[in-house]
């Protein structure tokens, strides 16, 4: 390659300091198979280039392709050229590749955020093309989104309260001296021209650019929650995971990590005592069971959480992926989510706890819950003792009987602004009060799924005339003449109408502070958004009690 200005897109990786000594091939895959190049002592440019050897093979719908013509398709034949130049300048040690050389590097090596932060750093906010997000709901839910022109950033939509940024492109600001950049990740990719006696230098200004806090004047809200990933980061916190369950009443808890259909589900049970089957997730019975003399994360990721149904199609998760557990340190907490570490600046939980005491308790009052045993005659629980949970189901019919509400569950309405149709409520009463109501068994998933219900139905019910006429003649027809006024066809007043949360299984007076953290976070956005629209927003728990005998 001659040295003169040329234009040159390149995706750049920086060495992590903890690795920065380290000769360079150590910085590659032990079993990658390449060839090693000296770079030209005239160019004084510490670094060396790395060339993956080439393999030529036939694509996989070679032999269908050759099987349409009487002869053989030499032509057919693949091979792909990839490269990484190793670079050591006087800030910084960075790897450059070409191809597909970033799967010759050794990930655990380089810095995880470089590529996002380094774009952020760079970027005008107003002249973004693209974005990556994952959505911490239920679970992780990965959004890619793409304008049809640079744009800014308020466009994308993005949710600040559990909107995880994880990719970027765009313009860059001015002075930065390059093009089309994009980050994620690991990568930070851009065009420049430039000599190559001039990367040294460049190695070091994309160094100035990460160290920078440039990005807190228009993206400082991605410091909220970041997902840890560097094994330095995340074995400390795996290590005080192992330490609290070692304690005799740990503060962790066991949840499912996505949503099921509840009502079908008959129980849970763990590794070790997988017949003592609860109807709900009883963290205690894995705690009084666990191996403490050989307790580690691996072990943890090889005992099961079982998930039994009515339809005896059971599922299995691994006991890793369903903990929660929060670790406040300094000015940071962290909590590990199904089976991720997230680091969540304080300023953000003290955010979302103060919107969570404004969520006041409702003035309502609700049955216990019922639990019970029995002894099944069928099935692979035939002839042993089983703990029972009332559903939601007979739950709502129950309360509707003693407290005189009305029942809504599975009263569907039809509406044209959701492509499928929805339940008003659960329980509703002669004063506008529409009660959302959830087991407390099922763990985030299907906390976070209760609030989005409840969020969704009375929007729709606030703005849209035909759905609340569906509503009005599915009450009517369905429920009872008494409460069809709580929906007018006209106009709703919202300031007279209570969106209450009912979660079975947990008394009120520790609901709100025991919920997960991302439960917390969308129980706060509902708050925020109904309010906003004049509704009042309350929530409500029902402990346990045995069911009477007669």
């Amino acid at each position: 390659m001659p040295d003169t200005a040329k234009y040159q897109h390149l995706n750049v990786f920086l060495v992590h300091e903890d690795h920065k000594a380290s000769p360079f091939h150590k910085l590659l895959k032990a079993n990658a198979d390449y060839e090693t190049y000296e770079l030209k002592p005239s160019l004084e440019i510490s670094g060396v280039l790395y060339v993956k050897t080439p393999k030529v093979s036939p694509p996989s719908w070679a032999n269908f392709a050759e099987s349409l013509t009487t002869t053989s398709i030499s032509e057919l034949q693949n091979r792909s050229s990839s490269a990484v130049l190793m670079i050591k300048a006087s800030e910084a040690t960075m790897a450059i590749t070409f191809g597909y050389g970033r799967h010759l590097l050794d990930m655990g090596c380089f810095v995880t955020d470089f590529g996002i932060k380094t774009a952020l750093n760079t970027l005008n906010h107003d002249t973004l093309r693209s974005i990556d997000v994952i959505t911490l709901d239920e679970q992780g839910v990965q959004k890619k989104s793409q304008a049809s022109r640079s744009t800014s950033v308020d466009v994308f939509g993005i949710d600040i309260s559990k909107d995880l940024l994880r990719g970027v492109t765009g313009s860059p600001k001015v002075g930065v001296g390059l093009f089309n950049i994009s980050g994620s990740g690991t990568t930070f990719s851009f065009g420049k021209e430039i000599e190559i006696k001039d990367l040294p230098s460049l190695v070091n200004k994309i160094y100035t650019h990460y160290k920078s806090s440039d990005y807190k004047d228009s993206f400082a809200w991605v410091d909220n929650i970041r997902r840890l990933e560097e094994k330095k980061d995340i074995e400390p916190l795996n290590q005080k995971l192992i330490d609290e369950l070692k304690k005799p009443c740990p503060n962790v808890v066991i949840s499912i990590p996505e949503m099921l259909d509840w009502d079908l589900i008959s129980g849970f049970s763990f590794t070790r005592s997988k017949a003592n089957v609860k109807p709900t997730i009883e963290s205690g019975d894995y705690f009084a069971n666990l191996d403490i003399g050989n307790l580690s994360v691996d072990s943890l990721k090889r005992d099961r959480l079982f998930v039994f149904d009515l339809k005896e199609e059971d599922t299995e998760y691994k006991v890793y992926d369903c903990v929660y557990f929060e670790i406040k340190d300094s000015k940071k907490t962290y909590i590990l989510f199904s089976g991720v570490w997230y680091e969540i600046a304080d300023s953000f939980v003290d955010t979302i706890d103060k919107t969570l005491s404004k969520i006041k308790v409702t003035y309502l009052d609700f049955p216990k819950v019922y639990t019970w045993e029995e002894t099944p005659t069928t099935g692979k629980n035939k002839g042993k003792v089983v703990e029972k949970i009332e559903t939601e189901g007979d739950y709502n019919e129950r309360a509707a009987g003693e407290k005189g509400y009305f029942v809504l569950d599975k009263k569907l309405v039809k509406s044209g602004r959701t492509t499928t149709s929805i339940e008003l409520c659960d329980l509703l009463t002669e004063d506008s009060q529409f009660i959302h109501v959830k087991h407390r068994k099922g763990g985030s998933a299907g906390l976070s799924h209760l609030f989005a219900q409840g969020n969704v139905a009375a929007e729709i019910m606030l703005g849209d005339r035909e759905f609340r006429k569906a509503a009005r003649s599915v009450i009517r027809k369905k429920v009872s003449p008494k409460v069809v006024e709580t929906v007018p066809l006209e106009k709703l007043e919202s300031t007279g109408v209570e969106i209450v949360f009912l979660i079975l299984g947990e008394d009120s007076s520790g609901l709100k502070e025991n919920l997960p953290f991302f439960s917390k976070v969308n129980l706060t956005k509902t708050f925020e958004n109904l309010t906003q629209k004049g509704f009042k927003v309350t929530v409500a728990g029902v402990d346990k009690e045995a069911k009477p005998t007669s």
